[in-house]
């Protein structure tokens, strides 16, 4: 495997993920800011915004490298993960780990790796 153009179509993908991650929170405070929504959808609309991110993204970086999908969708979501992280760390002003953090990542990793495996078979 040709580890620059890995890291180019990590790189690619990971865009495209945060790009329609950003897109999808612009959204849901659209809608906020005209409808009261709960905590628990809030949580919700989090979770399939970042399920549905780490799969579009891992699914275009694995096409796009061709080979050893299930690495690239693997990189990918741990990659995306991370930054969404130190971003929400930053406008939270403090960082925060916890059990659940541990949980989301895991999630995160396994769709990264299905989204991988099905990224090279499309």
């Amino acid at each position: 495997m040709n580890w620059s153009s890995c890291f180019i179509n990590v790189t690619k993908g990971l865009l495209r993920g945060l790009i329609l991650t950003l897109i999808c929170v612009l959204a849901i405070s659209l809608v906020m800011s005209f409808k009261d929504l709960g905590s628990s959808v809030l949580g919700v609309l989090w979770v399939i915004t970042t399920c549905v991110s780490i799969f579009i993204g891992a699914t275009y970086a694995a096409k796009r490298n061709g080979e050893k999908g299930w690495l690239v969708g693997l990189i990918l979501a741990i990659v995306y993960y991370l930054v969404i992280m130190i971003i929400s760390s930053i406008f939270r002003g403090e960082i925060h780990l916890g059990i659940m953090d541990g949980a989301r990542l895991l999630i995160a990793m396994a769709i990264g790796l299905l989204s991988g495996m099905l990224g090279i078979n499309i």
